[in-house]
């Protein structure tokens, strides 16, 4: 797959919309789970100010298995307070269906030691 493969991919499968989509799912779903660690995570569990913007998508062989696995990755950052403060990944197969995504906190300074 040459690049503009991957943009007609990008757009066939929609995936910046989707990844945004999956974003929600996945902190609405991690908020009703375990609320302290959303807490810990984005440091207030008012979430109205978080904006997603697009950082990349990437065709991956992944040979870490016995067979190498290949899929598109579309990654965002996370902002809030117009830092970011982690990237979402949401990982699709060549066929365009979601199957993996994952959430990833930049390291920050305690709030304590911001001041």
């Amino acid at each position: 797959m040459d690049t503009k493969e991957l943009e007609f991919f990008a757009e066939k499968h929609k995936c910046f919309e989707r990844a945004v989509d999956g974003f929600w799912i996945y902190v609405n779903s991690w908020l009703e789970e375990e609320p302290a660690e959303v807490e810990e995570g984005f440091e207030t569990l008012d979430l109205t100010s978080v904006v997603l913007s697009k950082k990349k998508i990437a065709l991956v062989v992944n040979y870490s298995f016995d067979e190498p696995i290949r899929f598109v990755t579309t990654t965002m950052n996370v902002s809030l307070d117009k830092v970011v403060i982690a990237e979402y990944y949401f990982v699709l197969n060549l066929d365009g269906n979601g199957i993996d995504d994952s959430l990833s906190f930049h390291p920050r300074p305690k709030i304590e030691d911001r001041i």
